[in-house]
């Protein structure tokens, strides 16, 4: 068994933010996502030309070649600007959440974990988690794939960590 107690801070909040949008982005969902976006991108390019004409012609695939990738570029760029972002709503959203303001007392056990505080009482049975992710500053235990339980990785002493690891492969919770 493994207990912790901490206090929730603004910058746990921001490494919380910040693994779930990481975690998110290189999902097989959102890759897959993409590339839909990119093949519609190619052949709705393709087809102008036709739309407009009536025939595809080599000039005009190659004036519309570029297209598709500077939409891929603005995405990225809107992704990139997500991310300079993130920490502002982050810290907003956690000034605005007291129920984070408290201290929090985590006990990790084979059965699974209980998370309590001044204001919750949570027992998280491990078959119930969708999965986990160990990140540099938090350790998150997924609920449903966008909303997470959290423990900062500095409340946990040497090698508690490792054993709380260790739980969670044992119970059969997938790592994410």
């Amino acid at each position: 068994m493994v207990e912790v107690t901490f206090t929730p801070t603004a910058e746990d909040y921001v490494a919380v933010q910040r693994a779930m949008f990481v975690r998110s982005r290189r999902s097989r969902r959102f890759r897959w996502q993409m590339a839909r976006l990119l093949a519609f991108m190619i052949v709705a390019m393709a087809a102008i030309p036709w739309l407009v004409d009536g025939r595809v012609t080599k000039a005009a695939l190659l004036w519309m070649m570029p297209f598709p990738l500077w939409g891929m570029g603005a995405i990225g760029i809107i992704i990139g600007c997500n991310w300079l972002l993130l920490p502002r709503r982050a810290r907003r959203l956690f000034a605005q959440q007291k129920t984070l303001h408290h201290d929090h007392h985590g006990m990790f056990d084979a059965t699974g974990v209980r998370l309590t505080s001044v204001r919750c009482n949570v027992v998280l049975p491990w078959h119930e988690l969708l999965g986990w992710h160990a990140g540099r500053k938090v350790v998150l235990l997924y609920n449903n794939e966008m909303l997470a339980n959290f423990v900062p990785v500095r409340a946990f002493g040497p090698g508690e960590l490792a054993q709380v690891e260790t739980l969670l492969t044992q119970a059969g919770v997938p790592r994410r």
